[in-house]
């Protein structure tokens, strides 16, 4: 009786010039195939030297530029130790500063707010929006110093899509280099012509790269979120053999910083991403099946689609679908037609384009971007204080504007919620939420010592900490 012997499929390691060799990384911290030590997700003293070398020198994204309406307006950032204030110091110009007194340390400004000027709470020194020194108090009492001397101490700060990333490194490469691909492949979307429809905090008993981690890859839809595929949206019980037997299937890919998953089908039946090819199991009527699909994301999620959406799926209900056409793509000539009609600009995104964009991306370090016509999810984690078993996670939804109202301005406030089941995140955000503790407890076992990842659909884990080492390992 011989040995049932699985058949092995030889993959490479995922390996950009200027990685860190293996025998640099301490051994429990060190990456092998497909593997990643539960210590970089547990030990305190992984979690500094993140805070140490990762987070200031990576470009973070800090908050969008609509939150920053007028000259005056400031948003606080806070990572670790660290807080950083964002200001709008003129009408064409953001500038980033630590937010630090240069008297004695006092935080000059919290959360979000409008300013004339910095003043420190503690003593009363006043420093202009552009970081120079305004005012010292009894100045001639103290040991001289240059006007440059005392300004703020500025960290840059640079635009993409709408967004401002901030860079506590000086000599960090320029925001649009560290991002590629990212720029070029997400030109399509417009992400700078979209604005906040919500943006939701909650804390999470589990480490930053936890939080994020479960929204990398698509592998654990069959798992977390079995209704996505069923008629009956009510039924979470768990999926059937026959049901996975069906389940979708997200292949990853990497880049010498970021990575993505593409959610493409059944396993191995089609290769690309197809905003076309979507549907929902046990549904005969093609139009139904496409429809009930986009009007679920719509309502649970509130996100990744759009009213228009919405309206162009329910009118496909009872469309009559020209022949030579899907009702995936009739839909989407449905609700081009609706945007164009109502002032909305409609870039023609080729299927190449919707390929390469592919179904989310983990911006490195700690950001999650969704590309999708009209309407786009981000989430992103960050450490809360300096513990390794609790992050802050973010999740925000942004909607595609009327071109008549690019330049129009609005008073957005996001929200914090101490609870995740208090923010009415819908059924999809829940059930992920809810394994942040069950990770976390299960990763604590001793019978667990680090994730053990799927070659082809959790390489967004892998790549993470991959790029992580170069911060980490190098001077």
């Amino acid at each position: 009786m011989s040995a049932v012997v699985e058949p092995q499929v030889v993959r490479r390691v995922p390996w950009f010039e200027g990685d860190v060799p293996p025998e640099k990384v301490p051994e429990k911290y060190r990456l092998s195939r497909a593997f990643v030590p539960k210590g970089r997700y547990l030990d305190p003293e992984f979690l500094k030297l993140e805070l140490e070398k990762v987070f200031t020198r990576a470009w973070l994204m800090a908050c969008r530029v609509e939150e920053l309406p007028g000259v005056g307006c400031f948003v606080e950032y806070e990572i670790g130790g660290h807080s950083i204030l964002i200001v709008r110091e003129a009408k064409d110009s953001i500038r980033a500063y630590f937010n630090a007194c240069r008297h004695r340390g006092t935080r000059l400004a919290r959360g979000r707010g409008r300013v004339g000027s910095l003043i420190c709470p503690f003593h009363g020194w006043r420093w202009n929006l552009d970081g120079s020194i305004r005012l010292v108090l009894d100045r001639e009492e103290f040991v001289p110093r240059s006007d440059d001397d005392l300004g703020l101490v500025r960290v840059r700060a640079e635009q993409w899509g709408g967004f401002v990333f901030i860079n506590m490194d000086p000599d960090a490469k320029p925001l649009l280099e560290y991002l590629d691909p990212i720029p070029r492949i997400f030109a399509p979307f417009q992400f700078e012509h979209m604005r906040y429809r919500w943006h939701k905090s909650v804390p999470l008993p589990c480490n930053w790269k936890t939080a994020l981690d479960g929204f990398l890859e698509a592998y654990h839809v069959a798992g977390t979120h079995p209704q996505l595929y069923r008629f009956d949206k009510s039924n979470t019980n768990i999926a059937s053999m026959k049901e996975l037997e069906n389940r979708m299937w997200a292949p990853t890919t990497v880049y010498e910083r970021h990575a993505h998953y593409s959610s493409v089908g059944p396993k191995k039946k089609d290769t690309a991403k197809d905003p076309a090819n979507r549907g929902t199991g046990g549904v005969t009527d093609e139009r139904l099946s496409v429809a009930l699909s986009v009007q679920y994301i719509a309502d649970d999620m509130r996100g990744l689609e759009n009213e228009r959406s919405w309206r162009a799926a329910e009118a496909l209900k009872t469309a009559e679908v020209p022949e030579g056409m899907t009702a995936g793509q009739y839909y989407m000539r449905l609700y081009k037609e609706l945007s164009l009609a109502e002032g909305y600009d409609w870039p023609d995104i080729t299927p190449q384009q919707w390929a390469e964009a592919g179904t989310a991306w983990n911006v490195f370090p700690n950001t999650i971007l969704l590309p999708n016509q009209g309407s786009v999810f981000g989430y992103r984690a960050r450490p809360d204080g300096f513990d390794p078993d609790r992050c802050v996670f973010e999740i925000f939804s942004l909607d595609q504007v009327p071109v008549a109202d690019y330049d129009k301005k609005r008073d957005f406030q996001p929200q914090y919620f101490e609870d995740f089941r208090e923010a009415d995140l819908g059924e999809i955000f829940t059930q992920d939420l809810l394994n942040a503790k069950e990770v976390t407890v299960g990763m604590h076992s001793p019978s667990f010592d680090g994730h053990r990842l799927s070659e082809e659909q959790e390489m967004t884990i892998y790549n993470h900490h991959r790029v992580a080492d170069r911060f980490l390992w190098t001077d």
